[in-house]
């Protein structure tokens, strides 16, 4: 699907009929394996719950693929290799009511390189989503008519607003609450050539998630501006399409991002129809899946991810034969990567020692343990990967009701993926836009 900057032929209440069909499939599909998504799998196996959860039906299918079947249907959900059955079933259902527009590439390429002074300390990835946002931009203020400045949210040291008034030509506010960045970003402001055509920016240090109708709010997302929110983080993406809407700024681009550092009874399910049709209940293991669910890796990081799943999972068995099972699973911290290319002995003793348990076994016994829980721990693996599946989706019903709260506001807001999903695994924006009234 694709977009074009002209007015909808659609109003506003059919726009948001489409999210609202959309949200209550997801809803409908994700309902019935609550426990499965909300659950990590060291949860459902520690008390007794593996089995229903994740009968042999869901797990069958996944042993009768191919290693690179597997890292197939795991990273890159190709499910044309799963028999048909159940488990194939829910998953193409997924995805099949995981839908958003993708931005055409015409409105995001134009500008595709500046000096190399620029982007100085800007990561790859970071460029690149800098001049797709600033092409976009660029080609619909052209079409539909200029703002008289966009906020940069959580602007930081000033890689964005930089970037749009230097070499686009865009009037921009950088807004953030560390000083010490802006800082940094005045200095460096003052530290590279200016084009001809440049415009300012301005570093205002605010917190305007504090009090949505202030004042100083009110000036800064006057109705004749737009606002930027790239990859803002748990709840300031929400409190960004609050402010904008309630101010009638002229238009909104927000990407969301760290969904495990949302607040569920305040963050979720902000919309009136989610709160109508009885929302699903997420929380701190469920945002965190649709935070990391929908993440791409080469073949041998599958490989890492499995090594890393299966002692982290075997270390688990010889706690709770050393605790029990019936304390909370503790955690044990991340371990270099280097540790994972050694015995799991060896690993088990650093991680162990680290985290004052006792040792009861001896090398070779741990090693033991270790080879004769083969069996568990690939089915163990086998289910995160069932329930990982799950993680896209569960990020698109948070952004279906985003999308819905602004509608239910007035704006034609809309989903659309900016980015390349393996550079950029957040690469969904939702965004609005109202023409400047002549």
């Amino acid at each position: 699907m694709t977009i074009t900057f002209q007015n909808m032929d659609k109003s506003a209440t059919l726009l948001c009929m489409n999210y609202q069909q959309l949200f209550f499939n997801l809803a409908t599909i994700l309902r019935p394996y609550t426990k499965l998504w909300q659950r990590e799998v060291l949860q459902a196996w520690r008390t007794g719950e593996i089995d229903e959860l994740y009968p042999e039906e869901f797990l069958t299918p996944l042993k009768k693929l191919t290693h690179e079947e597997l890292y197939e249907m795991d990273c890159l959900r190709d499910y044309s290799k799963l028999e048909d059955g159940p488990l194939k079933t829910l998953l193409c259902s997924l995805r099949e009511n995981e839908v958003y527009e993708t931005v055409d590439e015409e409105l995001i390429r134009g500008v595709d390189e500046l000096p190399s002074w620029a982007f100085n300390k800007v990561k790859g990835k970071k460029q690149d989503e800098i001049l797709i946002i600033a092409n976009f931009l660029k080609k619909l203020r052209n079409k539909e008519g200029d703002f008289k400045h966009t906020v940069d949210i959580g602007g930081g040291v000033g890689h964005l607003s930089r970037t749009l008034a230097h070499y686009f030509g865009m009037e921009m506010i950088s807004l953030d609450i560390n000083s010490e960045f802006q800082e940094i970003g005045k200095n460096r402001l003052k530290k590279y050539p200016r084009p001809d055509l440049a415009k300012d920016v301005n570093f205002i240090n605010h917190d305007f998630s504090i009090d949505l109708d202030g004042d100083e709010n009110a000036r800064i997302f006057c109705n004749d501006s737009f606002s930027l929110g790239l990859h803002t983080c748990g709840s300031l993406a929400v409190k960004h399409m609050q402010v904008a809407s309630r101010n009638q700024t002229r238009g909104l681009l927000n990407f969301g991002c760290c969904y495990n550092k949302l607040e569920p009874s305040k963050h979720i399910n902000i919309s009136n129809y989610a709160k109508e049709i009885g929302p699903l209940e997420l929380e701190s293991n469920s945002l965190t899946l649709a935070t990391r669910g929908h993440q791409s890796m080469s073949l041998e990081e599958f490989e890492q991810k499995k090594k890393v799943k299966n002692y982290r999972y075997c270390l688990q068995i010889y706690i709770d034969s050393v605790l029990g099972s019936d304390i909370d699973v503790i955690s044990i911290g991340d371990a270099h990567k280097r540790l994972y290319a050694k015995s799991f002995s060896e690993y088990a003793i650093s991680k162990l020692t680290e985290n004052n348990i006792p040792i009861n076994l001896t090398a070779q016994q741990l090693d033991e343990l270790y080879a004769k829980n083969q069996e568990l721990l690939e089915k163990l693996f086998f289910a995160n990967i069932v329930r990982w599946q799950f993680g896209r989706a569960l990020e698109l019903y948070l952004l279906y009701d985003r999308a819905i709260m602004l509608q239910e506001r007035g704006k034609e807001a809309k989903l659309m993926a900016f980015f390349n999903e393996v550079e950029s695994p957040r690469n969904i924006g939702i965004w609005y836009h109202e023409r400047k009234q002549s």
